[in-house]
């Protein structure tokens, strides 16, 4: 397997980005969450790459990608994605996006149904309404310390970007994942800080949406790496 990394322009941000090539049939992109890195998938990779080439990026503002211009917002790191897959010459690809990730990828598939083979969502979120309670709390909290933080020294803006993005972000309208073709796995825990019902949305208003709720939280997917990577195998080779 050989392994190439590099950044990629996109608006006035430099994207880093790192493929792993098995001279697979497939590529599976691999979206990480708030706060976090395509380092994030480190457990993931090595058994995902027995079945697929596996492009993991880094989210605007995240890792190694540099922030850019303006405010940090989903929809720019939707573009992002576009721009990295039309670089690399990728014209169609798996996506596994997790939590921001999911969200990415939702805002990325409606407009680019084209470049998709198959969706991984898991714990994605239309808007902030899909939080749990308790959840929805700890991160208006979060926001609010993070803001006053802020005020006190502008050195902590990413770590408020990050809050925005959770406490504002995404808008995704109902209609707009109505159009995406793709079969898609939604994906989420049943003790999730995304609701259940939330979830059940997300893959009942996906016309080829398959639900599964695992037992465990939010990140189950690092807890289980193994049993998280055989769901997405299973469903991908399907």
């Amino acid at each position: 397997m050989s392994v190439h990394n590099g950044k990629i322009r996109s608006g006035s941000a430099d994207i880093y980005y790192e493929l792993y090539a098995n001279d697979k049939p497939k590529t599976l992109v691999l979206l990480h969450g708030n706060a976090e890195s395509g380092k994030s998938f480190t457990k993931h990779i090595p058994i995902l790459s027995e079945h697929y080439n596996i492009l993991a990026i880094d989210s605007r503002g995240h890792g190694q990608s540099s922030v850019g211009d303006g405010e940090l917002s989903l929809n720019k790191m939707a573009d992002d994605l576009e721009n990295v897959l039309n670089a690399l010459k990728l014209d169609k690809v798996d996506i596994l996006g997790f939590s921001d990730g999911a969200n990415i990828a939702m805002l990325f598939a409606p407009k680019n149904n084209d470049k998709i083979n198959k969706l991984v969502l898991v714990g994605g979120n239309l808007d902030y309404s899909g939080f749990n309670l308790s959840t929805k709390v700890l991160i208006a909290i979060g926001y609010f310390l993070s803001w006053v933080n802020l005020k006190i020294d502008k050195n902590n803006k990413i770590q408020n970007a990050y809050y925005y993005l959770m406490f504002k972000e995404p808008h995704i309208k109902q209609g707009d994942i109505n159009k995406i073709q793709a079969k898609t796995l939604v994906m989420a825990g049943n003790k999730d800080m995304v609701k259940p019902s939330h979830t059940r949305l997300i893959a009942n208003s996906i016309k080829n949406g398959i639900l599964k709720l695992y037992d465990g939280d939010h990140f189950f997917i690092y807890k289980q790496p193994e049993k998280f990577c055989e769901y997405v195998i299973d469903f991908l080779n399907s």
